[in-house]
């Protein structure tokens, strides 16, 4: 038994040596030539919808990611403000048209629930764009589908019909960086858009929302900001603001949430003497920073991040774990051709194959032998169709493509 735990005992301090060999070489720039694409990045969202559905059925609402129920909606105060003081200033037959800027998953869907919760009783219709439109027909086809009208073919009968209705609207646009394709002819849709909104303020506040790598590009291509009197950008949420948001759930539910130390070091005899309240605090404190630092403020980030964490949920006490964060540094040695098509991806919010060979000028076996490998390695993940970049790790090849001068 002495033998075993001496063994034991130097495994773990040969480990925590390594540990901090890495760290220190990170920190002198001394890193592999060649850092491999990590397993946990390659399964995260797979495992992360796993964990989800092994939660007790009580429980999976309170973390899937869907907009906040009015009882868990925190912040956005500032964000909530902009947009009543641009409704109010519409109300007063003043142009205003806004354009709401922010990252997938940071809580736009939840932001404009609680807006639209404060306002008077005004029609509203909320439309939601699920793949690239840029062409006239499909940009028709939308639009007499979201209005429910039939057989409008110009952009002047859809102005007529809008300003001839009886009662002023409210008309949102989610997902507005579908309706352009990075191409020649590839901004016909956003352009008559553009010319729809611009005759029709009066009977109607337009509302677009756009993540900010779209908006940059539109601004510097066709000048996007000119058509939007006000810009409302998502801010990222605060440590604090996910620690509340994620108690109030738990709260629900008369929840307590149990933190659970991987280190050894708060396993010490020094550390179980505090106080149980002291050690709760402490590694709570711990936790959230951890979870803000990894999902940069992204709220849906963190809910993928917290679920993974959960280990278990017994006699109303969730218990989490410390999270562990994963190893970027494979996204400095990407090939430059794959930072030609995370370009393309980032700008675009995702492609479907047929799409991205357009954009790339390239056949669709040559696309797909580009982002297969990185499909497959989770640097890309597909929902409905689409290649988009995998959530765990879009802040990264971000701000890669951003040194490199790919995005600006």
């Amino acid at each position: 038994m002495g033998d075993k735990s001496n063994d034991s005992k130097t495994g773990s301090i040969l480990a925590s040596l390594k540990n901090k060999i890495d760290k220190f070489k990170k920190l002198v720039g001394i890193v592999d030539k060649k850092a491999l694409i990590s397993f946990e990045l390659s399964e995260f969202m797979q495992e992360s919808e796993s964990a989800l559905q092994n939660l007790p059925e009580n429980y999976k609402r309170l973390y899937e990611l869907r907009p906040a129920e009015m009882q868990f909606f925190v912040n956005r105060e500032k964000e909530i403000k902009e947009l009543q003081k641009s409704f109010t200033n519409w109300t007063k037959n003043r142009f205003v048209t806004c354009a709401i800027i922010g990252e997938k998953g940071c809580g736009v869907s939840s932001m404009l629930n609680s807006f639209l919760g404060t306002i008077p009783h005004t029609d509203i219709i909320k439309g939601e764009l699920h793949k690239k439109l840029f062409t006239q027909e499909e940009y028709f086809k939308y639009f007499n589908s979201l209005f429910g009208t039939e057989g409008i073919t110009t952009n002047k009968d859809l102005i007529d019909y809008l300003n001839n209705t009886q009662s002023a609207k409210i008309i949102i646009l989610e997902n507005l960086h579908h309706m352009f394709l990075k191409k020649i002819g590839g901004f016909e849709s956003i352009k008559m858009l553009f010319e729809l909104i611009s005759y029709t303020t009066k009977k109607v506040l337009w509302i677009g929302i756009l993540t900010p790598e779209t908006w940059s590009y539109l601004n510097k291509t066709i000048s996007i900001s000119n058509y939007f009197t006000n810009e409302i950008f998502m801010e990222p949420l605060s440590t604090e603001n996910i620690k509340e948001i994620i108690s109030k759930r738990s709260e629900h539910e008369n929840l307590k949430i149990e933190f659970i130390p991987k280190d050894e070091s708060f396993k010490s005899a020094a550390f179980e003497k505090l106080d149980d309240d002291v050690k709760h605090h402490f590694l709570e404190e711990k936790f959230f920073k951890q979870l803000h630092k990894i999902s940069n403020g992204n709220i849906s980030l963190a809910m993928l991040y917290l679920v993974r964490a959960i280990e278990k949920i017994d006699s109303q006490t969730i218990f989490v774990t410390e999270i562990d964060d994963i190893d970027y540094s494979f996204v400095e040695n990407i090939s430059p051709k794959a930072l030609f098509a995370l370009q393309a991806l980032i700008l675009h919010d995702g492609l479907t194959l047929s799409d991205f060979s357009i954009v790339m000028n390239e056949p669709h076996e040559e696309c797909r032998k580009m982002l297969m490998p990185m499909l497959e390695k989770g640097l890309l993940i597909q929902p409905h169709k689409k290649y988009n970049i995998n959530p765990a790790v879009y802040k990264q090849v971000h701000d890669s493509l951003l040194s490199k001068n790919f995005i600006h």
